[in-house]
């Protein structure tokens, strides 16, 4: 068996050893001039596997998705097949195989391999997004509906499924029908721009200018990025710092907080002085339950630059999420002092204020946030809330009116219009606007109490 020993500094010989398919393959080289010298180790490291023990279908499978994650799609290619025609029962390595075909341009290869995977796993939902996206691709649009509708089904929290089917609806010129379902998906993933980006197309269609112009402009730079585990598996063998940390930003974004710290922590270690490094990896560690390790190392970072305005808005944060207001205000309060015309500062301090029990002051910081951000329709829900608990009913209705005429899409605001009407004894109208949020979001936890506060009032009235 050949040892690394016998081979050329920047060239390893791809091995398919006799018997992998019936006969001896050629061998074919990865070239690695060029590459920058820790992808090179990175691939010579997992070709040293593959060479100790070529009848392993995982290492082929290492070596593929090292290659692949660091650019070298063809290699990838070449390892993914030597892979399955080791073991043909990995779903995961035809799913990559078949992404690396369709990457090759190799459109009917790649479904069919694709189909493979979903044949030994058909659980996994971004199989069947995928797959709708290349059938809506080579036009097959009602091939694409049923794939994406699989998906839904088979993971309705994955966000590929629905806006594919959006996607399909629009293509149809089934204007209405993408309205509903993107509208319902964008009340539990509020922050799709790309899933924006097309509402605002189907509002257009539909004559909506208003609610067009919101949703186009908020989701111009949309693109869309959904949950794919078997892909984000990729990020391990990503190299060099810059493209470890945008993999584990993009895990952080899409809310996997569990994934995306032991990524962090290893950038972490290579970097320790790195204070963007301690507010990212801080602030997740305070979404995953550790929220002492969080704030000791975000106040580790605001002790070597005390005037940091991330460092003090985190640590806001993260106290707010401790329930310790004093401390939280008291960065937030630091945060605007530093940047006065920040609306998200002025946020920081009204949440501050009201979780701590003193709503009438937080009316005002949220206000001023408003003043500085006028695209954040967040503060003008929760100026609402204040004011309707306060009494003040046609303030607060103002405040619900104004988010929902720019985000239709958002059911808190039908909830607060509903709980306006429940105030002012309009019974008809607040069941009106709490059966359009329960539409939006059947999942929104705020739904049922305010349904609930809505019949005791009622009283059994009709």
């Amino acid at each position: 068996m050949w040892r690394t020993r016998h081979l050329p500094a920047v060239v390893f010989l791809w091995l398919i050893i006799a018997g992998c398919s019936g006969a001896q393959a050629p061998v074919s080289d990865i070239q690695l001039d060029g590459v920058a010298p820790e992808v090179a180790a990175a691939v010579r490291t997992a070709q040293t596997a593959v060479v100790e023990d070529a009848r392993s279908a995982a290492k082929w499978l290492t070596l593929g998705m090292v290659c692949e994650a660091n650019g070298l799609f063809a290699d990838a290619g070449r390892g993914y097949e030597h892979a399955t025609s080791l073991d043909d029962r990995n779903p995961r390595a035809w799913y990559r195989l078949a992404i690396a075909r369709a990457r090759g341009g190799r459109s009917e290869d790649a479904l069919a391999t694709l189909d493979r995977a979903i044949a030994l796993d058909g659980s996994y939902a971004p199989a069947h997004w995928r797959r709708g996206l290349w059938l809506l691709d080579s036009a097959k649009d009602d091939d694409a509906r049923a794939a994406f509708e699989k998906a839904t089904t088979t993971d309705p929290s994955n966000p590929g499924g629905w806006v594919g089917l959006a996607r399909v609806a629009l293509h149809k010129r089934e204007d209405a029908k993408a309205v509903e379902v993107l509208e319902r998906y964008l009340a539990q993933h509020p922050g799709d721009r790309y899933a924006l980006r097309l509402l605002g197309t189907a509002y257009q269609r539909l004559g909506r200018p208003d609610e067009a112009d919101y949703a186009l402009a908020v989701g111009s730079a949309g693109e869309p990025v959904w949950p794919d585990p078997w892909s984000d598996q990729l990020a391990e063998f990503r190299v060099g710092f810059a493209q470890a940390l945008k993999s584990a930003t993009a895990q952080v974004l899409n809310g996997q907080f569990d994934a995306a710290v032991p990524a962090l922590e290893k950038l972490q270690r290579e970097r320790p002085e790195d204070v963007s490094l301690m507010h990212q990896l801080g602030l997740t560690y305070v979404a995953v339950g550790r929220a002492s390790d969080g704030v000791a190392l975000l106040e580790q970072a605001l002790n070597r630059d005390p005037d940091n305005l991330e460092s003090h808005l985190r640590l806001a944060s993260a106290y707010i999420n401790m329930n310790d207001y004093t401390r939280a205000l008291s960065h937030a309060e630091r945060a605007v002092a530093l940047s006065p015309e920040l609306g998200r500062a002025h946020v920081a301090v009204g949440m501050a204020l009201w979780r701590g029990g003193r709503a009438l002051e937080a009316l005002s910081a949220f206000e001023r946030a408003v003043r500085y951000d006028p695209v954040a329709l967040e503060p003008h829900l929760w100026m609402g809330s204040i004011l309707l608990e306060a009494g003040r009913a046609g303030e607060a209705m103002s405040r619900f009116s104004y988010a929902a005429g720019r985000n239709p899409t958002l059911a808190d605001a039908f909830i607060g219009i509903g709980l306006v009407h429940v105030q002012r004894r309009e019974w008809d109208d607040a069941d009106a606007a709490l059966q359009r949020a329960e539409r939006l979001g059947p999942d929104n936890p705020r739904i049922a109490p305010a349904r609930a506060r809505l019949e005791a009032a009622r009283g059994g009235q009709p």
